[in-house]
């Protein structure tokens, strides 16, 4: 099995978009993203079935087919609600030495429209590339668990 490299996993789990599944090939060592309604369509048809579909549907509808003829050749990335980003802010928030400056963060983070106070706070508060390079790190450490969970080997860089 080929090797991934983290940053390639951790820019995938920074940017999932909903309606979407991102999927890593063993075979060829690539990850396929694809939107979750082009893998309802692949369940029902064969690949003969798809010449209704625009040229750019027809190649998106043979990868979902590819994906479900051969599920053994593909791992599942973890998504959004997996990864838990809200517990990364949390973290983050007690990770900041001033406890002042830690208590604000948290109370940002907590009720409704958590995720947006968060980044309107670590503006204010000037902790935009400190969040970032912990964010990173941590992502890094959920793509490590899901690699050496899936048996895949990855470089860090």
């Amino acid at each position: 099995m080929k090797s991934v490299k983290l940053n390639d996993i951790v820019e995938k789990l920074d940017f999932y978009m909903d309606g979407w599944k991102l999927y890593y090939n063993k075979r060829t060592g690539k990850f396929v993203e694809i939107q979750e309604e082009y893998l309802r369509v692949a369940e029902e048809l064969d690949e003969e079935d798809i010449v209704g579909y625009r040229d750019w549907e027809q190649e998106v509808i043979k990868e979902a087919i590819d994906i479900i003829e051969n599920w053994d050749d593909y791992i599942k990335l973890l998504d959004k609600y997996e990864v838990d980003e809200y517990r990364i802010m949390e973290n983050f928030c007690y990770s900041i030495e001033d406890e002042r400056l830690s208590n604000k963060l948290c109370n940002a983070i907590s009720g409704r429209g958590a995720f947006r106070r968060f980044k309107d706070a670590i503006i204010r508060y000037n902790l935009e590339d400190s969040w970032y390079s912990y964010k990173h790190k941590a992502l890094c450490e959920v793509a490590k668990d899901w690699c050496e969970a899936n048996d895949i080997p990855f470089v860090e860089e």
